[in-house]
C-alpha cells in the first residue's frame, strides 16, 4: 500500500520543500541568500578542516556544465557552488549551501545516494563555521530524509539554541518529535514556531499535525491560509496545491481536489504529487486506466516507491497482474536502494512485505521501526503484519493504538477495519471500513477492493 510511504512523504520527506524554503531556499534553483541554493548533486566533499581540493568536486556525476545551464536552474545553481567552492576551498557559506542543494536534489530525484555527499559537505561546512545554525538544519533535513528522527531532533535543538528565531531550526523540531510518536511536545514546538511566524513553512506542520488528530476542518483551514501565503516559488505552490488536493478528497470534495491538482500542474508541469492526486481520484471513480496513466507518469517524473506501488495496485485492480508484478518487483527494488543509501525503511518494508512479500518478515522489520519510534504508524504496521499472519487478537491491540489520536488516514481505518472483520466484530469492521472509503475512496484500488469485499462479507 502506498498511504504509509504518502504520508513519510508530507512529513519528513515532501516536506523537505517547506523546511528548504524556510532555511532560504526558493526551490527553483535560485540563491536567495548571497550564497544560498536549494538542490542538486555535487561529489563527496571531505568532510575535514581541510575544505575539498578542486579536484575532489570535480567528479560529481553532474552533466558538463555547458550542457546544464539553461535546462535545469537547479543543476546550474551546483555548478555555480561547485565553482565557488573550486575558488575559494574555505568558502563555508558554498559549502553548506552545496549540502542543502543536495538534499533538494534528492527531493527532485528520488536519488537516495545524494544524501551522503550532502552531508559531506554540511559536516565539511560546520568544521569551518560550528556556529552556522543554517547548516545544522540542513544536517537535521538530511537525518530527518534518512529517517534517523532521534538524531535530527537533537540537532535541531542545537540550532534553536544558536538561533532561536530561525524557524527552519523549529520545523525540523516539530518534524522530529512527529515522527518519534511524540505528539504532544509536537503540538507545543509548532505552537512556539507559529509565534515566530505564520507562513507556507508553519502552516503546513500545523495542518498535518491537525489531520493526525482527525481534525479535518483545522486541518484544511491551515493548508489553505498556507496556500494564500505571498511570494511562492512556483513549485512551492504547487506542492502546497498538492497538499490541499489531498485535505479535499478527504473532506469529500474531488472537485475541488481535482482542481487543485490542476492548479499544481498549471504551475509546475509534469508535478509528481500533484499527478498521483489525479491517480487516486481516478481510482476512486472506478477510471483504472486513467490512474494507471497517471501513476505511470508519477513515478517516471521521480520514482518514489510510493507512485510504483500505486501503480502496481492499480494494475493489479485492472487485471493487469504481469505489469502488477513488475511494478511491485521495481518498488521493491526502489525501497533497497533507499535501505542502502542509509536511509531506516523499516515502515515502509514492513507494510510492502506484508501485502506482497513475507509477513513474518514484515512483522520483524515493524517491530523494529516500532521501539525507534512508538509512532501511530509503526503500530498500524504490527498490527497489519499479525493480521496477515492470522493474529488479529493481537493485532487489534496496536490497531487501536495507531487510531488512538483520532485519525481519518484511510489506511489505517481499512487496516483495523479487517482486523475487527477477523474477530468478528461486525460493528467495529463495518464503522472503520466504511470510514476508509469515505474518506479517500481511491486511497489504494487493491485495498480499496478488499475493503468493498469485506463489507459485503459482513451482511
Amino acid at each position: 500500500m502506498s498511504s504509509t510511504l504518502r504520508r513519510r512523504a508530507v512529513a519528513p520527506i515532501a516536506l523537505s520543500i517547506l523546511l528548504a524554503a524556510a532555511i532560504g531556499c526558493s526551490g527553483q534553483g535560485v540563491n536567495p541568500t548571497p550564497s544560498s541554493a536549494p538542490s542538486s548533486a555535487p561529489s563527496a566533499v571531505p568532510a575535514s578542516t581541510a575544505a575539498p581540493s578542486p579536484s575532489s568536486l570535480a567528479s560529481t556525476g553532474l552533466p558538463d556544465p555547458s550542457a546544464i545551464v539553461g535546462v535545469s536552474p537547479t543543476l546550474a545553481e551546483i555548478v555555480r557552488l561547485r565553482s565557488a567552492v573550486a575558488a575559494d576551498p574555505a568558502d563555508a557559506d558554498a559549502l553548506r549551501d552545496l549540502g542543502l542543494a543536495l538534499v533538494q536534489r534528492v527531493r527532485e530525484t528520488a536519488d537516495p545516494s545524494l544524501y551522503a555527499p550532502a552531508l559531506t559537505a554540511i559536516d565539511a561546512a560546520l568544521e569551518l563555521q560550528p556556529d552556522d545554525a543554517r547548516a545544522l538544519v540542513g544536517r537535521a533535513g538530511i537525518e530527518l530524509g534518512k529517517h534517523e528522527f532521534a538524531s535530527a531532533l537533537v540537532t535541531a535543538r542545537e540550532a534553536i539554541a544558536l538561533s532561536p528565531t530561525l524557524v527552519a531550526a523549529h520545523a525540523a523540531a516539530v518534524d522530529a518529535l512527529v515522527e518519534l510518536g511524540r505528539y504532544d511536545e509536537a503540538d507545543e514546538a509548532a505552537g512556539a514556531m507559529l509565534g515566530l511566524r505564520v507562513d507556507l513553512t508553519t502552516l503546513a506542520r500545523v495542518s498535518y499535525l491537525a489531520e493526525l488528530r482527525g481534525r479535518l476542518p483545522a486541518a484544511l483551514a491551515a493548508m489553505r491560509q498556507a496556500a494564500a501565503s505571498p511570494g511562492l516559488a512556483p513549485e512551492n505552490s504547487a506542492y502546497v496545491a498538492a497538499l490541499l488536493g489531498n485535505l479535499l478528497v478527504y473532506s469529500g470534495d474531488p472537485a475541488a481536489a481535482a482542481a487543485a491538482y490542476e492548479a499544481g500542474l498549471d504551475l509546475v508541469p509534469d508535478h509528481a504529487p500533484s499527478l498521483a492526486g489525479q491517480g487516486r481520484l481516478a481510482v476512486g471513480a472506478g477510471r483504472l486506466d486513467e490512474a494507471i496513466a497517471r501513476f505511470e507518469r508519477a513515478a517516471a517524473v521521480v520514482p518514489l516507491p510510493e507512485y510504483i506501488i500505486a501503480l502496481g495496485d492499480a494494475q493489479s485492480a485492472a487485471g493487469r497482474d504481469a505489469d502488477a508484478a513488475r511494478s511491485f518487483e521495481l518498488a521493491r527494488a526502489e525501497i533497497q536502494l533507499f535501505r542502502a543509501a542509509g536511509v531506516i525503511v523499516d515502515v515502509d518494508l514492513a507494510l510492502f512485505e506484508a501485502d506482497h512479500g513475507d509477513p513474518a518478515a514484515a512483522l520483524r522489520f515493524a517491530t523494529a521501526a516500532h521501539d525507534a519510534a512508538p509512532t501511530v504508524r509503526t503500530s498500524d504496521a504490527i498490527g497489519w503484519a499479525m493480521h496477515r499472519l492470522g493474529r488479529d487478537k493481537e493485532a487489534a491491540t496496536h490497531a487501536a493504538d495507531a487510531l488512538r489520536l483520532g485519525s481519518i488516514d484511510p489506511l489505517l481505518r481499512y487496516h483495523a477495519g479487517a482486523i475487527a472483520a477477523g474477530l468478528g466484530d461486525v460493528t467495529a469492521a463495518r464503522r472503520d471500513l466504511e470510514r476508509a472509503l469515505a474518506t479517500d475512496p481511491g486511497f489504494s484500488a487493491t485495498g480499496a477492493a478488499e475493503v468493498r469485499r469485506l463489507l459485503d462479507g459482513l451482511g
